[in-house]
């Protein structure tokens, strides 16, 4: 990825709905460019689909959480697919560590929360730490979505050694 992909994937990422002629005016770049672009990008698998951004709250679902499940036997397929059919489960992660697996949660309230860990505990033990709150949240790391620090760190480390 260059300078300019990094320009386009950062403004999709913003807006995921923006048009090829916004993008092209936001990195400085003719409209069918950055249609070529978008489609090697998305042909490469950097990018992998246009998703909308989603209040929980709003959806009557304010409590979220995520739960280290440690489970009573190994981990398979048949298991982890089990799982996925857990309405109120928006994520699962398998994890190094002590737990197994790491799920993300979404609840309207305690009376679920408490229904949700003790369908979990079939699966083996749990912990459950509430989220307060979200002070941010990135889909990439921002050193790979900010072409601005990228260059700014590779100048930064080539004044280093002189």
């Amino acid at each position: 990825m260059d300078y300019y992909d990094r320009q386009i994937v950062s403004a999709l990422l913003e807006n995921g709905r923006a048009s090829f002629a916004e993008l092209a005016r936001r990195v400085n770049l003719s409209p069918p460019a950055v249609a070529e672009r978008v489609a090697k990008l998305e042909a490469s698998g950097i990018i992998t689909g246009y998703h909308a951004a989603v209040n929980l709250k709003a959806l009557g679902q304010p409590i979220e959480c995520l739960i280290a499940l440690t489970l009573h036997r190994t981990s398979n397929e048949r298991l982890l697919a089990e799982l996925a059919t857990i309405p109120q489960l928006t994520a699962c992660y398998r994890v190094t560590g002590e737990a197994c697996v790491m799920l993300k949660a979404a609840v309207a309230d305690m009376l679920e929360l408490e229904a949700l860990i003790d369908r979990l505990m079939q699966y083996g033990m749990s912990k459950t730490s509430m989220i307060l709150s979200t002070p941010f949240e990135r889909t990439i790391p921002a050193s790979l979505q900010s072409p601005e620090r990228s260059v700014q760190r590779k100048s930064s480390v080539s004044s280093i050694g002189t």
